[in-house]
């Protein structure tokens, strides 16, 4: 099996986000709420020691909404990167079917998930 490539899209190319919007069954106001609520939740990343702001929101199968936000520790490899802290909140919720998943960085061009998260 091939690895998976996690499709990186900016926001800002109206035609990727309509095309990708198409492609997953995600109509543009689900879009805009995920993007808004991934930007939303990076400014509540806990990020003392790399500076390094990621925010997530996941949609459920059911439509229901859950956002992340990194947390640090002084530990390393102790952290929560954002996806798997917005994950967590869905699976805790009853939410285990998510069908679309929104990252939010500081950087140019947009980080990827990390190997850890794309495995969740």
């Amino acid at each position: 099996m091939p690895p998976f490539t996690p499709q990186v899209l900016s926001s800002a190319d109206p035609a990727a986000v309509e095309s990708t919007c198409e492609e997953y069954s995600l109509t543009a106001a689900e879009f805009k709420e995920l993007h808004s609520r991934c930007v939303d939740a990076k400014a509540t990343a806990y990020c003392p020691y790399s500076k390094f702001r990621v925010g997530a929101s996941v949609i459920s199968v059911d439509g229901v909404f859950f956002n992340g936000a990194n947390v640090e520790n002084a530990s390393y490899p102790v952290g929560t990167c954002a996806e798997r802290v917005a994950f967590g909140k869905a699976v805790t919720e009853g939410h285990r079917k998510i069908r679309a998943v929104a990252v939010a960085t500081d950087v140019s061009p947009p980080a990827t998930p990390c190997g850890m998260c794309r495995q969740l």
